[in-house]
């Protein structure tokens, strides 16, 4: 047998441990790459290659995972087959991962997908075309010679044609991580930043690189840094688990948005969510059009039998060029230290500084029980559904955390945002859910008073049940002093600055979609605050955005309504609210449908919805403007102000769906009507 080939049954490690290069390819290229191994054999070079069996293994995942460790080169064979093969994918991702050199080799002219476009960016490759193969094969063998690889008759040739790089990259890169060069187009500010954080890696006397268990990529030598004047933004994608398939690990998630909560304490750095990219290929570059975003982190969860790597990557969005990169080797118990370490190393490499007591912070927010962990992950993701049952669901889950750990803070918030949004969403008497959320954030404030989501929950209260808006206003800012960039903090600020007819909201809630750019919950609390002040254009581009982000939305069929009724369209808002009631049988659509039938004059029709509503009201909690809204739009006015007034004194009125103040233009001079809204100490109109 040749040195380093493979053997099938039974498969020998000894024999993967002399094979220096590893070959990843598909099977359809196979006659061309077994030619290939031949010649590279016949050179005296060790290969590893799968010759027929482990792809369709039950093993392959362990026997590649340690040929491409005992490699010290991978050579990865492109054609249009490979860059659509899931194993050939998930090797580039291990050995990428594991910073092993790849050599990419064209077996023909073929597009790199985005899924691969990072992981090569920067590095030479091989057009081993056919016609040409010889030359190829001589440039292989000089380009495996300056990777470490020794062969037989390798021949400098500086100028072959063969020897080529992926588009708009220098043939100086071809190390697996790249570092900024002077000739980049990487902005100097980024450049900078990231230096020292290597530096600050690398030089830092507490991790040396026998005991960190950390992998930093060398840098160059570079000036002294200067300080950071101007604020610089970043999002983190959601991380990668790439390790073996478990549907109950959700460790990759909380990676992604604990590292993303904890970069947004600090009001100098923006960071902007991109929790809805999970899955999507997405190259570094449309991230930060999309986003707007100078640099993304991006990462890769592995767990297996207890330990944990985690892989980031920090990668400039202009040149989508790999200028930091550094892997931790730890158990899965350490999951919240790594998670610290990169987000502090992350802040540090950007010149920014996170707040002065982000241990306290942090340590005090979250649990070192990892079964109450994964649960709160698996809660957050029901509960920003807004869907009734999956709230619910989640209310479970915090519960279970709780249970394993009943001083995890988060936990206890987690369970207060449900009740406040099944009040909000009226899926829940508000008598019965906002109280049990003010119970739940007072418990996470004896644990720890300086959590964020917390404080901003503890607004949300304040402004939805207690119709308390000057608190509102001030355990937002408090929030937000914590986390400038939290996407509900901010958005709850504009919202509540909204009902009182602020001006300021327009340019808050704006900075809200910046943070959140996906959000249908935020882009509907954008139309609303446009119509309170009457840009009905654009609040109709923000609601057709809703239904494209979110067509499962609860809402977003009443932010066309709302905003088609006030640019007159009875008509078309009628026919709108019948198709949401298909589609939601919500009781919000029966009372938007019998307002706009009393709107049209079609008053019987309009009653026969009160009914309807009062026998829905017998079986599940509705909301009593659903009804005064319809009393107003047949004329009845004093019993729609009776209700309405009703309505504030028991909790149950909603100061943001069918606000009077915009809907019933016809009692603003009414003297009742005004008494009840200074009262509550909101004003009448904005304009």
């Amino acid at each position: 047998m040749s040195k380093g080939q493979s053997l099938r049954e039974p498969w020998s490690k000894s024999v993967t441990m002399s094979a220096e290069v590893f070959v990843s390819y598909a099977r359809t290229d196979r006659e061309r790459v077994m030619e290939l191994v031949e010649r590279m054999r016949s050179a005296g070079i060790g290969v590893w290659v799968d010759e027929g069996g482990i792809h369709g293994a039950s093993l392959w995942g362990q026997e590649i995972v340690d040929a491409i460790d005992a490699s010290k080169v991978m050579i990865l064979m492109i054609s249009d087959s490979s860059i659509t093969s899931d194993n050939v994918v998930k090797e580039l991702s291990i050995a990428s991962e594991d910073k092993k050199p790849i050599l990419p080799v064209y077996l023909h002219r073929s597009e790199i997908p985005k899924s691969m476009r990072y992981q090569l960016a920067g590095i030479q490759h091989i057009e081993f075309f056919e016609g040409q193969e010889g030359e190829a094969f001589q440039s292989m063998l000089v380009s495996l010679s300056r990777l470490g690889v020794s062969a037989e008759g390798a021949e400098a040739k500086p100028g072959s044609t063969s020897e080529t790089v992926l588009e708009g990259q220098s043939t100086a890169t071809n190390a697996p991580v790249s570092t900024g060069r002077k000739s980049s187009l990487v902005t100097p500010l980024l450049v900078l930043a990231v230096i020292g954080l290597v530096l600050a890696l690398v030089l830092r006397p507490d991790k040396s690189p026998e005991t960190s268990g950390d992998q930093t990529a060398p840098v160059e030598k570079s000036e002294p840094i200067q300080a950071k004047q101007n604020k610089t933004s970043i999002t983190v994608l959601p991380f990668r688990n790439i390790g073996p398939s478990n549907n109950e690990s959700f460790l990759a998630d909380g990676m992604h948005e604990e590292i993303d909560a904890m970069l947004s304490m600090t009001p100098s750095l923006t960071v902007k969510n991109a929790s809805r990219m999970k899955g999507m290929a997405l190259d570094p570059r449309s991230v930060g059009e999309d986003l707007k975003v100078d640099s993304v982190l991006t990462g890769t969860v592995r767990q297996s039998a207890g330990q944990l790597r985690v892989t980031v990557k920090l990668i400039d969005t202009k040149t989508e060029e790999i200028i930091w990169a550094s892997t931790f080797d730890k158990s899965e118990s350490d999951i919240f230290s790594v998670q610290r370490e990169i987000a502090q190393s992350v802040a540090e490499g950007l010149s920014v500084n996170l707040d002065g007591e982000f241990e306290s912070l942090i340590y005090k927010s979250q649990t070192k029980n990892l079964e109450a962990y994964n649960l709160y992950l698996e809660a957050r993701l029901l509960w920003n559904t807004r869907n009734k049952d999956k709230m619910y669901q989640a209310i479970e889950k915090y519960e279970l955390a709780l249970v394993k750990d009943p001083q995890f803070a988060l936990g206890h918030v987690g369970i207060a945002e449900c009740y406040n949004m099944i009040g909000g969403y009226g899926f829940s008497p508000p008598s019965i859910a906002y109280p049990k959320a003010k119970r739940a954030l007072e418990q996470a404030l004896k644990i720890n008073e300086n959590i964020s989501e917390a404080h901003s929950s503890l607004g949300w209260n304040y402004y939805a049940y207690e119709y308390d808006f000057d608190n509102a206003e001030k355990s937002l800012l408090k929030a937000l002093s914590l986390s400038p960039s939290s996407p509900e903090a901010n958005r709850w600020y504009a919202q509540v600055r909204s009902i009182r007819f602020k001006p300021e909201s327009l340019d808050e809630i704006k900075k809200a979609i910046k943070l959140e750019p996906h959000s249908a919950i935020t882009r509907m609390v954008q139309v609303r605050i446009l119509t309170a002040f009457n840009k009905l254009d654009e609040a109709m581009d923000s609601a057709i955005k809703v239904q494209e982000l979110d067509s499962q939305y609860i809402m977003w069929p009443y932010a066309k309504i709302e905003v088609l009724y006030l640019q007159g369209k009875y008509e078309e808002a009628l026919s709108l609210s019948e198709e949401a009631i298909k589609s939601f049988d919500d009781p919000m659509y029966f009372g938007a449908k019998g307002f706009l039938l009393g709107q049209l004059n079609r008053k019987e029709e309009a009653i026969s919805v009160i009914d309807t509503l009062e026998k829905i009201s017998s079986e599940r909690s509705i909301r009593n403007q659903y009804i005064f809204m319809i009393y107003y739009s047949i004329g009845d006015y004093e019993k729609a102000l009776n209700m309405l007034n009703t309505s504030i004194q028991k909790k149950q009125y909603n100061a943001f769906v069918f606000d009077p103040r915009i809907f019933w233009d016809k009692l603003h001079d009414n003297d009742k009507f005004k008494k009840i809204f200074l009262d509550l100490g909101l004003p009448l109109k904005p304009w």
